[in-house]
């Protein structure tokens, strides 16, 4: 049984889910629980200190052959890459198409901007 840690700041979509599950073999999905993870304070000179609780989630339920999930911070993200890969799980981050459009109601632009999954790559 296989577990994908979910450090995101954001969902995962179905789309990913699915990628997940086919090109992993991912059976579980575990979203780690913090309230640091998308506000990183930029005010710290280092962001040790904000990750010691998803360190210490991650070494009591991981185990090697595990996949996280992690995109944000760089200083962050960088970190946990480096984390996961000494404890032996396998580090990843989703890649997406991008595609934005500007909506015009009268006076009134609105620039959406959508992202479509599109594969996982190993850091």
């Amino acid at each position: 049984m296989k577990t994908m840690f979910v450090l995101l700041s954001h969902q995962m979509t179905e789309h990913q889910e699915a990628d997940a599950r086919e090109t992993f073999g991912v059976d579980r999905f575990a979203v780690i629980p913090s309230d640091v993870w998308s506000q990183i304070p930029s005010e710290f000179e280092s962001v040790e200190e904000c990750l010691v609780q998803i360190k210490e989630y991650l070494s009591q339920r991981a185990k090697g052959g595990d996949y996280l999930l992690v995109q944000g911070d760089y200083g962050a993200t960088y970190n946990m890459v480096q984390y996961t890969k000494e404890i032996g799980l396998i580090p990843v981050y989703a890649t997406s198409r991008r595609k934005s459009y500007e909506v015009v109601d009268g006076e009134k632009v609105t620039t959406v901007r959508e992202f479509r999954h599109v594969r996982f790559r190993s850091y």
